[in-house]
């Protein structure tokens, strides 16, 4: 695109630092996916305690966000993200060394804290740096690194614990996030601006049916993510005799077609209507999903795996840019309390996903469980696609003759 060649060294810094903050972010919630296995031996714990490790995450992300969203918006992005990776090299550190499980669920509610002061202010800093135009690209090259960190945790931290034992994923992580916290810290900018409008708060932006229904995808997508997070590992040990790496892989299929389909998906909705791209993802989503349990060797299990990470891709990925898009030209400075407003719904999909999952596997079994979690998500996109109209309407405009030509 030939914008890109056109930004300023200011916007590539910020898209940069952005892209490389939540990156290293998504890298860190994943890399502890295939310890699952090692948790639940060591430790002893239980799904139902490997679910609750994975929820700390997304319990104090939640609690934080809102502080931090505001924070943001008040004092400009760059300090909120500074402070987010001190605290995340603090937490990753922890992580190295538990002494028992209580003090992994400390430090994974640490990370959670600290997430969200970076999410935030980097997703709010790249609404800021880039116009409607951009935003698209922006969003989608962001969604893309989080995919990408996601993608690479988990087989990293799968290899790097079998050829170099537990403690070495953590260290590696601590170092790359020193290094980013100290070139952040020298070089990042904020981007000033005029303010025409005061900041809205997020109580306001939920009275916007638009802002809450894409954020109920987000929600229904993304809880589905995270409880595959605490019982793929175990159904996969226990079906396919795998390893950690092998694990990791498994998730790593998921999320390179996730990644893949985040930039095609900021195409489509650019295309065609936004919000029924996003509901044919999560439909597709619900059919796919049972074919994770019902494949029978690893072939069949990875192409499971490749169809519902696109899928995903194709109902995520878009929310971030359709959510930019919702405020008006002079709203800018509402951005902090919006994407805060983000990462409270990616909390709350995170506790309920893995917890539920945890639960629902300890009283059933995961087969049951992934069709359980199937029926939910076709039910829950029949319910988005009744009130698509009624919430979406006044957003999405009515495309012109040329573009329902091409539709055509």
């Amino acid at each position: 695109m030939n914008f890109i060649k056109q930004m300023s060294v200011k916007k590539k810094l910020g898209l940069m630092f952005a892209i490389t903050i939540l990156f290293l972010d998504m890298l860190l919630y994943s890399v502890i996916i295939p310890l699952t296995p090692y948790y639940e031996e060591n430790f002893k714990a239980s799904p139902t305690m490997i679910g609750i490790l994975f929820s700390s995450y997304s319990i104090t992300l939640l609690i934080f966000t809102t502080y931090f969203g505001k924070l943001t918006d008040r004092i400009g992005r760059k300090k909120p993200i500074v402070i987010g990776l001190i605290g995340m090299t603090v937490a990753t550190i922890v992580f190295a060394h538990p002494i028992n499980f209580e003090m992994l669920i400390i430090a994974r509610g640490l990370q959670g804290v600290a997430s969200a002061a970076t999410w935030t202010a980097s997703l709010a800093l790249l609404a800021d740096m880039f116009v409607k135009k951009e935003r698209a690209f922006a969003m989608g090259v962001a969604m893309t690194s989080m995919s990408a960190g996601t993608l690479l945790g988990a087989p990293i931290g799968g290899f790097l614990i079998e050829f170099g034992g537990y403690a070495t994923p953590f260290y590696t992580a601590s170092v790359m996030l020193i290094i980013v916290m100290i070139l952040a810290a020298i070089y990042l900018q904020d981007e000033h601006k005029a303010v025409v409008q005061a900041s809205k708060k997020v109580v306001d932006l939920l009275k916007q049916r638009e802002v809450v229904w894409i954020l109920t995808i987000m929600v229904v997508g993304e809880g589905i993510m995270t409880m595959l997070e605490p019982i793929l590992p175990i159904y996969l040990s226990g079906t396919f005799t795998g390893n950690s790496f092998f694990i990791g892989l498994m998730f790593g299929v998921i999320t390179l077609a996730y990644g893949i389909m985040a930039p095609v998906s900021g195409l489509l909705i650019n295309k065609y209507t936004p919000s029924r791209v996003v509901l044919v993802g999560l439909l597709l989503a619900g059919l796919i999903l049972p074919f994770v349990v019902i494949a029978q060797s690893t072939l069949q299990m990875v192409i499971a795996l490749l169809f519902l990470g696109a899928s995903m891709g194709l109902a995520v990925s878009p929310t971030l840019t359709m959510l930019g898009n919702t405020q008006k030209e002079g709203e800018q400075n509402s951005y902090g309390a919006l994407y805060s407003l983000f990462n409270i719904f990616f909390a709350v999909a995170a506790i309920i996903g893995p917890f539920v999952g945890g639960v629902l596997t300890d009283v059933f079994t995961s087969k049951i469980t992934i069709f359980i979690a199937s029926g939910a998500v076709i039910l829950s996109t029949y319910g988005l696609s009744l009130t698509r109209k009624k919430s979406m309407g006044n957003l999405e405009c009515v495309p012109s003759a040329e573009t329902v030509q091409r539709m055509d």
